[in-house]
């Protein structure tokens, strides 16, 4: 990875990663949650960094599986990456938990 995890989190822990132990955080084994917390609550120096990690196919897959992104973040990356709008999860399928 290019750039040291842990200052990305560090960077958007308040916004983005609040909840989580910064040590209990795995580049591979956590990309899905890293990827989906990044694309709702990161910066652009977040999102520029799980491209540059990640790329964008997975961010895509991520896109369009997460139950948890807002509709607001869902609706602007199937715009970005020009996905069905049935194709995505969470505009699809209603969340157990309110989102905007």
């Amino acid at each position: 990875m290019s750039k040291n995890l842990s200052q990305i989190i560090t960077k958007y822990k308040v916004q983005a990663f609040w909840d989580v132990p910064l040590k209990s955080i795995d580049c591979e084994k956590h990309k899905f949650f890293i990827i989906e917390r990044i694309l709702q609550c990161g910066g652009l120096e977040g999102i520029q960094w799980i491209f540059d990690n990640y790329g964008w196919q997975s961010i895509k897959q991520v896109v369009m599986d997460s139950r948890f992104l807002s509709k607001r973040t869902a609706h602007f990356w199937a715009v970005y990456f020009s996905i069905p709008i049935s194709r995505i999860r969470c505009l699809s399928k209603p969340t157990p938990f309110p989102t905007k």
